[in-house]
């Protein structure tokens, strides 16, 4: 039986601040090549080149990186506008080809990358460079989330400074200063984050389709924005998982039958905006608020039952976002009505 090769070169490639370590191997033949570039537009050119004189097709070859933030965005914006195929894969990836993982540097990872990408080729996830628009609005709400960090870490600042002995009126005076300049600041990334939606037709879409929905204000929306806009498919439960919002049964141990409970790990200004969510429905949704009493009612925790509707929100949502429409308040009603008809 003759064995197809999907991809017959594989690139793995290890992303430093400076540097690519890369390594080409020939699935075909097993030999493999080392070569080092730039982490630069000149670097980019030289593996393009290197890879031509090694006579590598696109429609042969897909690279392999492990997801390093900022320091990966220049190069996956040059594979996905030479159209390589290039697939971004979590920084735990290689612990399924070694085991030792903790003797490495950058030369070894770039193989092991390479060795990864030929062994799970039916599995990985091709990645392509957002749009300006879109990288933009990450940077900007990234930005956002740290200067309200920083404000709220000097407000704390300011409400224990009558704690001290020591004269604090000078110190309160620069925090104060401090606050208010970063609200100016996070005033002026919001606006120009709205400014960038408006003039995206596509993000413009979105974003006005889930500000319909409850508990989805000008922040949340942005922030739903940011990290999805791209996909035009969004799991839920992989969502909550992904957030820590999914209950997790325990599986060993003495505490094999405590009951299951959510990680509490995740993106922590997605869990505190989503904590938000769902407090404001249990307060203002007739619908979200009768099942805030009634589970209370019946002796769950608080804050099981404010998890629990934020896993509701987060179905709701990925349900509007791929069907692309937007939240109907009649929806709840009418499907109440149908119950009691089909009963």
């Amino acid at each position: 039986m003759e064995l197809t090769i999907t991809w017959r070169f594989v690139v793995g490639i290890d992303i430093s601040k400076q540097y690519l370590d890369c390594y080409l191997l020939d699935r075909k033949t097993g030999q493999g090549w080392d070569r080092k570039v730039l982490n630069a537009k000149e670097g980019f050119d030289q593996l393009g080149r290197w890879l031509n004189e090694r006579q590598v097709e696109c429609t042969q070859t897909i690279l392999i990186s492990e997801h390093t933030g900022r320091y990966g965005e220049h190069l996956l914006r040059w594979t996905t506008s030479q159209e390589w195929a290039h697939a971004v894969v979590k920084t735990t990836a290689l612990e399924k080809v070694t085991p030792d993982h903790h003797r490495k540097d950058d030369r070894y990872d770039a193989r092991e990358l390479a060795d990864y990408g030929a062994r799970f080729s039916d599995q990985l996830t091709l990645s392509k460079a957002p749009k300006p628009a879109i990288g933009q609005l990450k940077r900007l709400q990234a930005e956002r989330r740290k200067m309200v960090d920083r404000r709220a870490a000097l407000k704390i600042k300011l409400t224990e400074a009558d704690i001290h002995d020591a004269d604090m009126d000078q110190l309160t005076s620069m925090w104060t200063q401090q606050i208010n300049l970063l609200s100016q600041h996070i005033k002026r990334l919001e606006e120009s984050m709205d400014e960038l939606i408006s003039q995206d037709e596509a993000l413009t879409a979105r974003h006005q389709m889930i500000r319909t929905a409850p508990g989805i204000g000008p922040v949340i929306g942005r922030f739903w924005l940011s990290l999805f806009t791209g996909e035009e498919h969004l799991n839920a439960r992989k969502i909550s998982s992904r957030f820590g919002f999914a209950p997790h049964g325990r599986r060993s141990g003495s505490s094999i039958k405590s009951p299951d409970r959510s990680t509490g790990h995740g993106n922590s200004e997605m869990r505190k905006l989503m904590h938000q969510a769902a407090r404001s429905v249990a307060n203002h949704k007739p619908h979200y608020r009768e099942y805030y009493k009634r589970k209370l009612e019946e002796g769950k925790h608080e804050l099981l039952v404010i998890n629990n509707i934020i896993n509701k929100l987060i179905r709701l949502y990925c349900a509007m976002w791929n069907n692309q429409s937007e939240y109907d308040p009649n929806h709840i009603q009418n499907m109440k009505e149908q119950w009691k008809k089909s009963a």
